[in-house]
C-alpha cells in the first residue's frame, strides 16, 4: 500500500511543477494574447491546490493535515470559475465580463475559502474529520457538510457551462481552431469527471485523484502551447466578430483565390451562397455578375490599401453603391500571405448625398433647376458656344390673385401646371429653371431668334388654352414673356438676362399674356413681327 500513496505523491508533485511552469509561461505572454492573464491565475490556483494536497498526504499530525487542507482551498474553489471566465473570453463574450460580474462569479469560491478556514467554528464545510493511519501515512477521511454541497454544485455548474459553450462553438468554428477547443474540452472535462468518481468513493484509499489527472491536463496544455500556441485564443473571438460584422469581408490567398468570407459578404454577393465561391478566383466570381472592366482590373491589382467605389445595378435595375478597401495579409516573416477586401454598403449614404446635391440645384416645389443652378449652367453653355442661344423669362399673370382667391396650395398647383406644359415643348438640351416666386427662365441653345420666339408662342398659347381643376372649378393661367438672343445682344449672360427682363416688363406693362423680344435696339411685340411666315 505504501507504494500507491508514494505514486500519488510523485505524480502530484510533477503535476504541481507543471502548473507552476504554465503559470510562468502565461505570465510572460499576458500582454500578447487574450486570456493569458486568466490562464495564469487558473494555473496558479491549480498549483496551490495540487501542492496543498501533496503536502496533506505527507503530513504526520492532524494539525498539519488541516493546515494543508486550508492551504489547498486557497486555490481549489477558484479553478472552475476561472476556467469559465477563460472560455467566455475564448468564445468572444469577454465584453460582457464587467468587474461586478466577475466579482459575482468569484463570490461563492471566496466564501468557500472562508468556510474552510473557519470550519472549526461551524462545521458547515466538514461535519467531521477522521484520521486513518495507513502504512506510515496519516490519511484524513472527511464527512461533508452543507456548504461542501453548495461548493460542489457551483464548481460542477461552472465546469459544465464552460464545456457546453465549447461544444457549441465546436459546431460553428472553422477547422483551423478545432485543436484549441478540443484541448480545452479535455482539460476541463477530465478533472470534473474524476472529481465525480472521487465523490462516489471508488478511488484507492479514498485519496482525491484530481491532482493526478491534472498531471495529464497540464502536460496536454504544455504540449499545446509548444505545438500550436494554445494561448492564441483570440481567433475564436475574432471568428465571432468576423461572422457578425456588418461589412462584407473577403479573404483571398496570394493567388487571388477566395478562401473565406463572412455572411455579410454572402448577402451582398449572391454568387457566394452555400460556399460556392470558395476555391475560385475573385475576379472570375465578379466578372460573371459585374460588367465593369475597370473594377475587374482593380481586383487583379496587387496594390496594398487600395480603394474602389462600385456602383452595381442589381435586380429590377436597383442601383447599389459599395465602397471596397483592399489590404494585404502578412505572415510572421513579413511576407504577403494573401489579401483582405472589406465591402461597405454605402447605398443609403450615397442616395442621401445625391438627394442633398439635388436639393442644392433643384427647386423643391417644381422639381426643375433653381435660380443659381440655372444661371451657372447657362453660363457654361455661353462659354462653350454662344452662337444661336436664346434666354427667355416669363412670369405668371396675376399670380397673387390666384393665391388670394383659391389659396396658396392652388398657387402651388398653378406653378406645377405651368412647368408640366413647358416641359412638353422643351428638348433635352434646353435648360428650365424657376427664376423667382412665379417667374421662370428658359435657355434655348442652338435655336435661332425666330425659332426661340416660335417656341415661346407655343408655350404661351398652351397656357392660354389649357386649365387645371380645383374642386371641379377650372383654373386657367396665362403668362407674359421676354426674350433675348445672342444674335441681337452681347453674349454676356448678365446682359441677356437684363434685356429679357426688360422685355418681360414691357409685356406686362402692355397688357400681359404676350411676348416681347429684345432686338438689340429695343423691345418689340412678337405678334407684330412676321417671324413665322
Amino acid at each position: 500500500m505504501d507504494s500507491i500513496v508514494l505514486h500519488f505523491i510523485v505524480i502530484m508533485s510533477v503535476s504541481g511543477i507543471l502548473s507552476v511552469i504554465l503559470s510562468i509561461i502565461a505570465h510572460a505572454n499576458r500582454h500578447r494574447y487574450i486570456g493569458c492573464q486568466l490562464f495564469m491565475y487558473m494555473s496558479g490556483a491549480t498549483a496551490i491546490y495540487i501542492f496543498g494536497h501533496t503536502f496533506e498526504l505527507l503530513a504526520r499530525t492532524p494539525g498539519e493535515i488541516m493546515f494543508w487542507v486550508c492551504f489547498q482551498y486557497i486555490g481549489l474553489p477558484f479553478i472552475a470559475p476561472l476556467s469559465l471566465l477563460i472560455v467566455l473570453q475564448f468564445t468572444g463574450f469577454h465584453q460582457y465580463l464587467t468587474k461586478r460580474r466577475v466579482l459575482l462569479i468569484l463570490l461563492i469560491p471566496t466564501l468557500t475559502t472562508i468556510m474552510v478556514f473557519t470550519n472549526s467554528l461551524h462545521s458547515l464545510f466538514y461535519r467531521s474529520i477522521t484520521m486513518n493511519p495507513v502504512d506510515g501515512f496519516l490519511l484524513a477521511d472527511f464527512t461533508i457538510g452543507y456548504w461542501y454541497i453548495i461548493h460542489g454544485v457551483y464548481t460542477f455548474g461552472c465546469s459544465m457551462l464552460a464545456i457546453f459553450m465549447l461544444f457549441w462553438f465546436l459546431r460553428v468554428t472553422k477547422k483551423e481552431y478545432l485543436k484549441q477547443i478540443l484541448i480545452l474540452l479535455v482539460g476541463m472535462s477530465l478533472p470534473i469527471l474524476t472529481s465525480f468518481i472521487y465523490l462516489l468513493g471508488v478511488t484507492p484509499l479514498h485519496i482525491d485523484p484530481v491532482p493526478v489527472v491534472m498531471f495529464i491536463t497540464n502536460a496536454l496544455y504544455l504540449w499545446a502551447i509548444m505545438s500550436f500556441q494554445l494561448f492564441k485564443l483570440s481567433p475564436i473571438a475574432m471568428e465571432r466578430v468576423f461572422e457578425h460584422m456588418s461589412e462584407g469581408v473577403l479573404i483571398l490567398d496570394r493567388y487571388r483565390t477566395l478562401i473565406d468570407y463572412n455572411p455579410a459578404a454572402a448577402s451582398i454577393i449572391p454568387a457566394l451562397a452555400n460556399k460556392k465561391g470558395i476555391g475560385y478566383k475573385i475576379d472570375d466570381i465578379f466578372s460573371a455578375i459585374i460588367k465593369d472592366s475597370t473594377f475587374i482590373q482593380w481586383l487583379r491589382s496587387p496594390q496594398d490599401h487600395s480603394q474602389y467605389d462600385l456602383m452595381w445595378k442589381k435586380e429590377k435595375d436597383q442601383s447599389c453603391y459599395y465602397h471596397l478597401t483592399a489590404s494585404s495579409l502578412f505572415n510572421r516573416r513579413g511576407e504577403i500571405e494573401g489579401r483582405q477586401i472589406v465591402i461597405s454598403d454605402v447605398t443609403e449614404q450615397r442616395l442621401l448625398q445625391e438627394e442633398l446635391e439635388r436639393r442644392a440645384y433643384i427647386d423643391g416645389l417644381t422639381n426643375i433647376f433653381n435660380r443659381s443652378s440655372f444661371i451657372e449652367r447657362t453660363q457654361m453653355i455661353l462659354e462653350e458656344d454662344a452662337q444661336d442661344t436664346a434666354v427667355m423669362l416669363f412670369d405668371i399673370d396675376f399670380f397673387k390673385q390666384i393665391n388670394d382667391t383659391h389659396g396658396h396650395h392652388i398657387g402651388d398647383e398653378a406653378l406645377r401646371h405651368v412647368v408640366s406644359i413647358c416641359q412638353e415643348h422643351l428638348q433635352m438640351d434646353d435648360l428650365f429653371g424657376r427664376y423667382g416666386g412665379e417667374e421662370f427662365a428658359i435657355c434655348l441653345p442652338h435655336q435661332s431668334f425666330k425659332e426661340a420666339c416660335h417656341i415661346a408662342e407655343k408655350i404661351r398659347h398652351s397656357f392660354e388654352a389649357s386649365f387645371f381643376t380645383n374642386d371641379e372649378e377650372k383654373v386657367r393661367v396665362t403668362a407674359s414673356f421676354g426674350i433675348a438672343h445672342t444674335a441681337n445682344d452681347p453674349c454676356v449672360l448678365e446682359t441677356l438676362l437684363f434685356e429679357a427682363d426688360q422685355a418681360l416688363y414691357m409685356s406686362k406693362r402692355q397688357g400681359r399674356n404676350r411676348i416681347y423680344a429684345s432686338t438689340g435696339k429695343g423691345h418689340v411685340l412678337y405678334q407684330e413681327q412676321d417671324l413665322l411666315n
